[in-house]
């Protein structure tokens, strides 16, 4: 447990269905959101396949993933931390009714309070209609940060008998449910929310004996409650990438002793003396660690630019032993003013005997053996040279900005004109106050599949946009010039929309199935009893020949695969209905398809 060089577990894997069951519904959280993160969230939900193959460069593959996820996902994020992705297509489009922001109203110093928890609750089925939960609780975000992370899960059943341990977690998704602006996905989280009530979860373990769910931020829930932060302690070790010295202090005069650690990145140290910490060893991760991960990208491609990808401690632990008890704190909450006097974050209270987990035990295992060994990724850190050092704020005036204008209520309109579209975006909730404190800073806007940019202004028109360019996703670039140069951030907002046409969906479809060799790999693809397998065979047939005599040749295959699905996935025609509708007029369906379809839809009926 721990050891960050054997126990390493894959985001895909934690989102993946157990064997013999599917995705029902997913409800997830994250502070900050890559989409391409999300796109590939949606292959382990949907597909249950891994992310990290060339996979997901086949737009068959991404486009059915995407279907077969949109109505089951819904996650929420902090408004305006939402990642530009490198190369938006209008796949991205299918994101739109996963993705909702969240923008906690408190205000910490003049500065946002954060919607920073990593959770997940995901429901799944089995052919039996039998059902299985599985709780998520992380410090990591929905991005591709290669910063070292923990995570926690596991499983529950359904039981006759109603139990009040799972309250914190309804409680929490009541309040995500707020943020919610699709009826129907509200309507799921009310009924898992009537479903928790009766859900039994299981640790499994042999070194826990008990667990509590804490939310910190929402209603009357706050982890300054519980003893992590309100006894002493006869052993404490923490691991946070951000410090508040007013936080650390407090746990310094708490403890009974000398047996504390403190795990934590240098840069947080900055400004620390031996009065704030001085009763913690303390240790970083060391240098070739952190910047590691650039040796592997300069030697993998040779044509390839040398990235250096770093990577630091973005773990959040806690463990404090009383006596005979040890409580374990895992989640999204860092050692630090913000994260406990105002974000809304998620937690998990592990608990265990002492001779099961304990300062030596766990420290053992996050050193791999003896702190200072060989195989120790950290290395001990002397407070001392950080004294002197200015303290690094926690936020920028950058995103900032970008929050500001997230949480402004922006509102969008469609109109048609001619061949194209135009977008008017507006702005009206904008503080004064804001825009005088900025307008020295270069604000730009533009809709996240379009090139097309404007300066930002209360009120904005894009003009002749096509439909397939049309989204509620808006990319905010921020300029500021500094004695350095200019620095600048993006992200991307996500604004309601309204006027959008119907058939959005139906032109990326056809975008993606632009022809009667795409049409048969599609259908090769969704007949295909391993998606792996089916996307191998579908790239196999580039290059047959014509439309119709690539269809011939295919015609015993996809006899064969229609056989079976309307034996063992009949629900699978429910798809090519969908998907011959959708393309019944882009002449894109070969000659005698549709008979074949036709045939077997009988026996399906």
């Amino acid at each position: 447990m721990l050891n960050p060089n054997n126990n390493r577990l894959d985001y895909g894997d934690i989102l993946s269905p157990p064997n013999n069951y599917q995705l029902d519904f997913a409800i997830g959280t994250t502070y900050s959101l890559d989409l391409d993160a999300l796109v590939g969230a949606a292959i382990s939900l949907g597909l249950s396949e891994e992310t990290d193959t060339n996979l997901i460069n086949n737009p068959i593959f991404l486009l059915e993933a995407l279907r077969t996820t949109a109505d089951k996902v819904i996650l929420f994020c902090e408004g305006g931390q939402i990642h530009l992705p490198n190369q938006p297509n209008p796949l991205y489009i299918l994101l739109e009714e996963m993705v909702f922001q969240v923008s906690n109203s408190k205000l910490i110093q003049s500065k946002y309070a954060s919607f920073h928890p990593k959770f997940w609750l995901l429901r799944y089925v089995d052919e039996e209609n039998n059902v299985l939960y599985r709780v998520v609780v992380l410090s990591r975000n929905l991005t591709f940060d290669r910063s070292w992370d923990i995570s926690f899960s596991m499983d529950g059943f359904k039981s006759e008998e109603r139990t009040d341990k799972n309250n914190p977690i309804i409680d929490f998704l009541a309040y995500l449910k707020e943020f919610s602006k699709n009826d129907e996905k509200s309507s799921k989280i009310s009924a898992v929310i009537d479903e928790l009530q009766f859900v039994r979860f299981e640790l499994n373990s042999n070194d826990f004996y008990d667990f509590d769910f804490i939310p910190n931020g929402i209603g009357d829930y706050s982890i300054s409650d519980y003893p992590l932060f309100n006894e002493s302690f006869d052993e404490l070790l923490i691991m946070s990438p951000f410090l508040s010295k007013i936080i650390i202090r407090a746990f310094n005069e708490n403890i009974n002793n000398d047996k504390a650690m403190l795990f934590t990145r240098e840069n947080s140290l900055n400004g620390f003396t031996e009065k704030d910490c001085g009763n913690f060893e303390i240790f970083s991760l060391k240098d070739q660690i952190i910047d590691g991960e650039s040796l592997i990208s300069e030697e993998s491609d040779e044509n390839s630019k040398n990235e250096i990808i770093k990577h630091d401690i973005h773990a959040k632990m806690f463990m404090v032993r009383h006596g005979n008890l040890t409580d374990l704190y895992l989640g999204s909450l860092n050692a630090s003013y913000n994260a406990l006097d105002g974000n809304v974050e998620f937690m998990i209270r592990l608990r265990a005997r002492s001779d099961k987990l304990n300062l030596k035990l766990l420290s053992e295992a996050l050193f791999d053996g003896e702190k200072g060994g060989p195989n120790s990724p950290f290395q001990l850190v002397n407070i001392e040279k950080f004294a002197d050092e200015k303290e690094a704020p926690e936020n920028n005036d950058l995103s900032l900005i970008v929050k500001a204008i997230s949480r402004s209520n922006p509102k969008a309109c469609i109109a048609f004109n001619e061949n194209s579209y135009n977008i008017g975006l507006c702005f009206n909730k904008l503080k004064e106050d804001f825009i005088a404190k900025f307008k020295d800073y270069k604000i730009e806007i533009r809709p996240l599949l379009s090139k097309k940019k404007s300066k930002f202004e209360r009120k904005i028109c894009f003009k002749n946009i096509d439909k397939i360019r049309l989204s509620e996703f808006f990319v905010v670039s921020v300029y500021e010039k500094t004695e350095e140069g200019e620095s600048s951030i993006e992200r991307v907002i996500k604004v309601p929309v309204s006027g959008l046409p119907e058939d959005r969906e139906k032109e990326v479809i056809s975008s993606v199935v632009n022809d009667k060799e795409a049409f048969i790999r599609y259908v090769a693809f969704l007949l295909g009893d391993d998606y792996i397998i089916s996307v191998m065979e579908s790239e196999m047939m580039d290059g047959l020949g014509s439309a119709n005599l690539s269809f011939r040749m295919q015609l015993p295959e996809l006899y064969e695969k229609m056989l079976k699905a309307s034996l063992y996935a009949p629900e699978k025609f429910d798809e090519l209905e969908f998907l011959i509708k959708t393309l019944s007029d882009d002449d894109v369906i070969p000659d005698g398809f549709e008979d074949l379809y036709n045939t077997f839809k009988q026996v399906v009926d």
